[in-house]
């Protein structure tokens, strides 16, 4: 069930707002979720997630009354898909996708994003997270380069810098290009899809602050190609991140554990170090050492971390000593020791 909130009151799926608005062009039907004097969120039926400005020249958002919510089918989005895209776009159906892809590329893409969300799933079920089918079909996006794939961000107000791919929250699509094929571009579908199918499944919520170093943890440890292959990944040193592992080796651990265990508690308590491009790297690296282990020994209280913070109230803020709280109770131990046994783990390997 989709909690929503509005002016501060609380709906499920079948009791909200249904409104009418204006958004890229075209008039929508969608939930109305947070309704506030300089911005409205909206949820479409497609899956998007529509900031608006309530204050235009004209009315954009207009409320219906006594009619109930309903996502798009996987048949309509498909048809809206179709005018979406250019003519030598197919649009190919997974069980669980719509794969936009050049006219005749076959079924390795869809393959790709299928597979990566079924280890995904049996991943996390093992683990105790609690998994849920997804409102709306999932949308990958594989452009035919680079230029064609920065053109779309372009048109989506995305900005970011040089990336292979990306998964957009507000979109809900994963967008990348077959400009390359290295094992460094599909180490970041990996990733981007893992977003994905976190915020498609309930591992993750798309409408509540889930802490960075969880969300780009989960991303990293799913980078390793055995991680998605349908064999499985039955050895520890398959399931490693290599790069993540070398970095924390060549630039945080060889400078002893207070670097590793500063960095951290800042993680823990708060976004800052993936905000910084100093410390970003480091910020990725180290997320990923502390989800690897929470997953690798602690597979309990992984479940119990993601199921708590996929079940925060909406849009609330998570203050930074809560944050450290929540986690240091289902760890069952300080921040401090946490991070050393982690740094231990990590150097065995």
């Amino acid at each position: 069930m989709l909690l929503i909130t509005c002016s501060n009151r609380f709906y499920d799926g079948q009791t909200s707002e249904v409104v009418e608005f204006s958004a890229l062009g075209k008039i929508q039907k969608g939930i109305l979720l947070v309704d506030l004097a300089d911005e409205l969120i909206i949820l479409g039926r497609d899956g998007w997630i529509h900031s608006l400005d309530p204050k235009p020249p004209k009315p954009i958002c207009q409320r219906i009354e006594n009619e109930t919510f309903t996502a798009a089918s996987a048949g309509e989005m498909r048809n809206r898909l179709r005018r979406e895209f250019r003519p030598d776009y197919e649009v190919v159906s997974t069980t669980n996708f719509l794969v936009i892809q050049s006219c005749g590329r076959g079924e390795r893409w869809p393959k790709v994003f299928e597979q990566a969300h079924r280890s995904f799933i049996s991943y996390m079920t093992k683990r105790g997270v609690k998994i849920r089918n997804g409102n709306f079909p999932m949308v990958a996006i594989i452009f035919p380069d680079e230029s064609v794939m920065r053109h779309e961000f372009d048109r989506l107000h995305i900005d970011v810098g040089r990336v292979a791919g990306l998964y957009s929250v507000n979109t809900n699509r994963v967008m990348t290009h077959e400009g390359t094929r290295t094992s460094s571009v599909m180490a970041t579908v990996r990733h981007e899809a893992a977003h994905q199918s976190a915020f498609n499944s309930g591992a993750h919520s798309r409408i509540n602050d889930t802490p960075r170093w969880i969300t780009e943890g989960i991303g990293q440890m799913f980078e390793p190609a055995a991680m998605t292959d349908p064999r499985g990944a039955s050895h520890l040193a398959e399931r490693v991140n290599q790069e993540s592992l070398r970095y924390l080796r060549q630039n945080v651990s060889a400078t002893g554990s207070g670097r590793f265990v500063q960095t951290a508690i800042t993680l823990v308590s708060n976004d800052m170090m993936f905000k910084d491009e100093k410390h970003i790297n480091e910020a990725y690296a180290v997320a990923w050492g502390l989800m690897f282990y929470l997953a690798e020994r602690h597979p309990k209280a992984f479940g119990q971390l993601l199921n708590k913070t996929a079940s925060r109230r909406p849009f609330q803020p998570y203050q930074h000593r809560e944050r450290m709280v929540d986690f240091e109770q289902i760890v069952d131990m300080h921040t401090v020791e946490f991070s050393r046994k982690t740094l231990r783990f990590l150097e065995a390997l």
